[in-house]
């Protein structure tokens, strides 16, 4: 089913950067085995092996060709892990996601200890679930935002996380606090991420489900709001759709392009093995220049690098992009090692006219090489006799005394005569009886 959320993500061409998570208090210590599965099936796809990517991943050779068209078109995929305070979780969660080994981990709560009118003291309030929405009643908006913000706040220092989700998560029945005090919470949230070097979630499950428009259109104005923040304290900035099924991924995206246009924000991060990759929206001039000249776009110590073309897997520039880059006055700077390179190939113009005016020099053609074949050496002839016992008395032969050899021993002349003469054969008689 995991490896099924991208096919979705390939076969409609969008969200070009997607990350699956999951919930924690779902999670089972089976959950990291199949995790390694889909991320080698994932690489098998990338690679162009449909039939491994297919077998490892356990799905049809067609929802493999897709995802692995799309993998080669550019599109990048992580996957994740969104820990909160949920109380069904079980105790030892947070092994089970250190042996995933997520590319991001999504810091939440949904939960908030409160005093149930029924259940006594200690009760966890899941403050965003239709079923126990009543309660807002009894325990009362401005209460409800205070404890929910102290417990974020407390999370975010004290817990490991690159994501700060869906601030605005006690609103989602229409329990707002005062503008006054919502601007502290957000300043509040804001600061403790900018320190801590994490981002916040733009979600938009708010903008695409069945809410009414007044509830929306108040959740825009937050959201424009809070973006103008983030951007000022250098908070990055991510965009989730908080979908439950396939089909809802990448729901209301359109909606934040907009918002995030009148914000004017044109980079958003995403999660890469377990740091925060920025991300442009469109090549514009400054980003292109940011990029040259490799500036950081956040505070010092924070978890947002960046990620090169070849990283992301973009093309290189083309012309067009690199007149933009050459136009203005910083354009002029990036242009001057061009210009600088054509004036080295070009030679001094004395060099070219003692060149010009030089006779040609001739170079003596190469001789061919002659291979000559020696004729065979004769034998040497015999010395003369007179030299030759000259040579043996002035050095004198050593003797080598010779191998006396056993007298063979002679045979006795009985046994030799018996060897000599054949053997007689003796006439045998038969009597008869009679």
């Amino acid at each position: 089913m995991l490896f099924l959320w991208f096919y979705h993500a390939c076969q409609r061409g969008s969200p070009r950067f997607l990350m699956v998570s999951d919930h924690i208090n779902y999670l089972t210590f089976e959950d990291p085995g199949a995790v390694n599965t889909v991320r080698r099936a994932l690489k098998l796809a990338e690679a162009g092996d449909l039939y491994g990517a297919a077998e490892t991943a356990g799905v049809d050779v067609a929802h493999a060709a897709i995802v692995s068209e799309g993998l080669r078109r550019g599109m990048r995929f992580s996957i994740g892990a969104e820990i909160d305070n949920d109380p069904r979780a079980r105790p030892d969660a947070q092994n089970i996601v250190d042996a995933m080994r997520p590319d991001g981990m999504i810091r939440s709560v949904h939960f908030l200890t409160i005093e149930h009118p029924e259940k006594g003291a200690d009760w966890p309030w899941p403050f965003d679930n239709p079923e126990f929405k009543e309660l807002f009643s009894i325990v009362g908006t401005q209460k409800t935002w205070e404890m929910y913000i102290v417990k974020l706040i407390d999370d975010i220092e004290k817990l490991p996380g690159q994501i700060v989700a869906h601030i605005y998560a006690p609103a989602t029945f229409g329990n707002w606090p005062d503008m006054k005090r919502l601007e502290q919470y957000e300043n509040r949230v804001l600061d403790a991420c900018a320190a801590r070097g994490l981002a916040i979630e733009i979600n938009t499950r708010l903008l695409y489900r069945d809410h009414p428009h007044d509830q929306k259109q108040k959740y825009r104005e937050s959201l424009v709001r809070l973006l103008k923040k983030a951007k000022a304290k250098g908070v990055g900035i991510a965009v989730g759709s908080d979908a439950h099924s396939p089909k809802d991924q990448g729901a209301g995206f359109e909606i934040v392009l907009r918002l995030l246009d009148e914000a004017k924000i044109n980079e958003l991060v995403f999660p890469v093995a377990g740091r925060l990759a920025r991300v442009a929206l469109r090549a514009t001039k400054e980003h292109l220049q940011k990029v040259l000249s490799r500036e950081p776009a956040v505070q010092p110590g924070s978890s947002i690098t960046g990620y090169g073309r070849a990283e992301l897997g973009l093309p290189e520039r083309d012309e067009a992009e690199e007149r933009l880059l050459r136009k203005g006055a910083k354009g002029r700077r990036a242009a001057a090692p061009a210009r600088a390179s054509k004036r080295l190939i070009k030679p001094p113009r004395k060099l070219v006219k003692a060149a010009k005016a030089a006779k040609p020099v001739k170079i003596p053609a190469k001789k061919k090489a002659v291979i000559k074949i020696s004729r065979p050496v004769k034998k040497a002839k015999a010395v003369k006799k007179p030299l030759r016992k000259a040579a043996a008395k002035a050095v004198p032969k050593k003797k080598t005394p010779a191998k006396k050899t056993p007298p063979k021993k002679a045979a006795p002349k009985k046994l030799a005569a018996k060897k000599a003469a054949p053997k007689a054969k003796k006439k045998v008689s038969v009597r008869k009886r009679r």
